[in-house]
């Protein structure tokens, strides 16, 4: 097969071109990227791992802004979730042990 990439009049012969013999793409790990990234010296830009809420509140609320780091936040909702209770329920439980 010849073809002109357009480099004029000149022709650039392709056609003993084949594909690398090895392992297919598709059955690569999945985590080979990451692997190959690392030992390159990559550094993830990925976000931090978030947990998720996981129940709402049925009734009115208010609300209150917390900064706090994500390891504080996490451990917080991780606690939130494990035992079942809201966020404001939670809240409640701490505060009173606390003595306020």
């Amino acid at each position: 097969m010849t073809a002109d990439f357009g480099f004029g009049k000149s022709k650039l012969d392709i056609s003993g071109f084949e594909p690398r013999k090895g392992e297919p793409v598709a059955d690569a790990p999945a985590d080979a990227g990451d692997r190959a990234a690392e030992r390159s010296g990559f550094v993830s830009r990925e976000p931090a791992q978030r947990v998720e809420r996981v129940r709402k509140s049925k009734e009115p609320i208010d609300q209150a802004f917390i900064r706090a780091p994500i390891s504080v936040i996490n451990r917080f909702k991780i606690h939130c979730n494990e035992t079942g209770m809201s966020y404001g329920e939670a809240l409640d439980e701490l505060m009173k042990k606390a003595g306020i």
